[in-house]
């Protein structure tokens, strides 16, 4: 806690010392905020044939504000063919057309942010305060990504400082003693800026339905979840977040920035199996140095060097006399892990005909984990270990890929994109079991966009994805790990078609189909009846997303998607795979009222999705229909103050609904405001 108070009281001095040449500064016109351009890999804006020819979906800063959305994985909630739901130890995990996370590659700024252990990171824990948008790439992704993208890329980027000095703060509060408070700071001074957030959230935790009944036999007394009402058992967190950026901009052709992100969290996590857990400690901080330097009109060098740290503790809080469980798995469960890396980009622009573009990417991925038994700990009692502290355990991989991507555009209205990279991965230790042997695959994709009018583009790609094991299914003795297993394949198809039907109403369509072979799931060994993760032979996974965006006005914007999906188990007697909804719909309308008032309601129907129970029974999860809103006022129509009010809640009908994590909130309310100054 020392060191967290030291962090804490040295984010203080900083923002009081910036603040105080900010107000010294001269003043300056301009925006006050900008999109950190260096944080992306493939640039989006730049309209580069790698991201026309699959699909990209971005979430800006407007829609993080409209929506309301206090985490990266509450802003990714209604995009197409995007599904976030919570894991066995609360975390929020992102899905892409069915791909889990572990198929996903999660970045912050371009740099992977994971747990290296799982292969994941637990999306609520990642708040929104530092996020200027969050792009996401499904299908043929860019070979520049690296390995490990078969079903995507999400890529988080941060803040930025504009050309005029910017201070915001933002407060909210909301039920079971939820209170927020978000500082974000950023200037330009000469050829250097600055970027500063700190934010604290505090809850005690989350309302269920009031139609919850706990004799309920999915979610009640008794089941699995042993939940009786009203707050779901520990839902409470504390999350406090610390995001800095320094950038030299010395001329137009020369940016290097240097980043640091904090997370120190605690919080608990919500019953499944009768377990009670909490995390009394969740700390994650990356450290981040970029550069780009334009050596002339054809040469451009970008680089990144990088190091992520995770460490958490997970406690067995069972001792309460409100909870009664068998046995306890540990009383307390520790890692460590880190990873480091770089990556080296060369761009030769060739003018029309050609953009070259060569890559390469290093990881290392180290995890160390360690238990602490007492007395009533299972493998005590089972006569597996004496109580105390276990031996540490130590796992390593290294990850390489070398990259080569081209965009050839022979007319105005026809390019293509072909590219491949060449990903290596090398387990370096295995704790007390063999090394497994190094993986080495090629992965070739290509992608052509057809530009048939002004309005109107056709594009298709296909490419070959692969994603290594994580060190769990390797190694880990409790969830069955596999040495033996291969690495996952995919090829991934897409064909789209994008149309403005004016110049307020664009559409778009895009059919995709993943042909899977040597996937990694975790199945019941029919012998010893304990789950393994195997490699199933093959698996499919197809659909449509269907997205329109329509700007009717400057008042008016209404934004809606569908999502199709199937998905078959070919080792399973084609059973669907877990979790994945057939059907999802979604609407945001947003409107704007001449004083000030903006208004935004965001509605959400999923159905048909299946999971396996603790008992291996195969059961359909409920279907349905989730109205959020969110009304905003701004204090500067009234009284000339740039502010403003604001209220919203989740789950407005307080529906009472289960997924795989089993009961989710119900009505939930969070109010507050935000003062800006610039």
């Amino acid at each position: 806690m020392d060191m967290h108070k030291g962090i804490i009281s040295l984010a203080c001095f900083l923002m009081v010392v910036f603040l105080f040449v900010y107000v010294c500064a001269a003043e300056e016109k301009g925006s006050g905020t900008e999109v950190y351009e260096l944080g992306e890999v493939v640039v989006t804006a730049k309209q580069e044939t790698v991201n026309l020819a699959t699909t990209v979906t971005e979430v800006d800063l407007e829609d993080i504000q409209d929506r309301g959305a206090q985490t990266v994985a509450e802003a990714l909630e209604l995009l197409p063919a995007v599904d976030v739901q919570k894991g066995g130890k609360g975390q929020a995990f992102v899905s892409l057309r069915g791909f889990d996370q572990r198929d996903v590659k999660v970045l912050i700024d371009g740099v992977p942010a994971l747990e290296t252990y799982y292969g994941t990171v637990d999306l609520s824990m990642l708040p929104i305060e530092a996020v200027s948008k969050i792009t996401v790439t499904k299908g043929a992704s860019s070979v520049l990504y690296g390995a490990n993208t078969m079903g995507g890329v999400v890529n988080i980027i941060t803040k930025k400082a504009g050309d005029k000095p910017f201070t915001e703060l933002t407060t909210s509060f909301g039920d079971y003693s939820t209170k927020n408070i978000i500082l974000n700071h950023g200037a330009q001074i000469d050829n250097f800026n600055y970027w500063l957030t700190y934010g604290y959230r505090d809850s005690d935790g989350y309302k269920l339905s009031n139609d919850f009944d706990e004799n309920n036999s999915h979610t009640g007394l008794g089941t699995e979840y042993n939940e009786n009402g009203d707050k779901r058992d520990l839902s409470d967190y504390i999350k406090r977040t610390l995001h800095a950026k320094v950038g030299f901009e010395p001329d137009k052709n020369t940016r290097l920035y240097l980043s640091f992100d904090y997370h120190n969290n605690e919080r608990g996590v919500p019953t499944e199996f009768s377990r009670y857990w909490a995390f009394s400690e969740w700390d994650q901080w990356h450290l981040n140095l970029a550069g780009e330097k334009k050596i002339n009109d054809i040469l451009t060098l970008k680089a990144r060097a990088f190091y992520v740290d995770h460490e958490d503790t997970l406690e067995d809080v069972s001792w309460d006399a409100s909870h009664t469980t068998a046995t306890k798995w540990f009383e307390t469960s520790s890692y460590d892990d880190y990873s480091t890396g770089g990556m080296l980009n060369v761009f030769f622009d060739l003018g029309k005909w050609s953009f070259l573009k060569l890559g390469t990417n290093y990881t290392k991925d180290n995890h160390k984990q360690q238990d602490y038994l007492d007395d009533d700990s299972w493998s005590v009692i089972m006569g597996w270990d004496s109580p105390g502290y276990t031996p540490e355990e130590e796992y390593e991989a290294e990850t390489y890929t070398v990259a080569l991507e081209d965009e050839i555009n022979l007319t105005d209205w026809l390019s293509f994109v072909v590219g491949f990279s060449y990903d290596y991965f090398e387990p370096k230790k295995a704790y007390d079991q063999p090394v497994p042997d190094d993986i080495d695959t090629f992965n070739p994709q290509a992608g052509v966009v057809f530009d048939l009018t002004p309005d109107t583009s056709l594009h298709a790609s296909v490419g070959k994805k692969t994603r290594f094991p994580k060190l769990i299914e390797l190694y880990s003795d409790h969830a069955g790990g596999n040495p033996d297993l291969d690495p996952q394949e995919a090829i991934a198809y897409e064909l789209g078609f994008s149309h403005d039907f004016s110049e307020t109403i664009k559409g778009t369509v895009a059919y995709f189909y993943n042909d899977i072979d040597d996937l990694i799931e975790r199945v019941r060994d029919p012998v010893s009846g304990d789950r393994v993760y195997v490699n199933v032979s093959e698996a499919t996974i197809q659909g449509v997303e269907v997205a329109f965006d329509m700007n009717f006005s400057k008042s008016l914007q209404c934004h809606a998607n569908y999502t199709y999906m199937s998905t078959e188990d070919d080792s399973n007697d084609d059973r669907e795979l877990e979790g994945r909804p057939r059907h999802r719909i979604n609407f945001d309308v947003r409107y704007r009222f001449p004083f000030g008032l903006s208004a935004t309601v965001q509605a959400s129907y999923t159905q048909r999705q299946y999971w396996e129970d603790s008992n291996d029974n195969w059961k359909k999860l409920p279907d349905y229909f989730l109205l959020n809103a969110r009304l905003a006022q701004d204090m500067s129509k009234l009284f000339g103050i740039d502010s403003e009010l604001f209220i919203q809640g989740t789950n407005l009908t307080d529906l009472d609904y289960y997924e795989m994590n089993g009961p989710e909130p119900g009505l939930n309310f969070l109010a507050g405001f935000t003062v800006r100054y610039q």
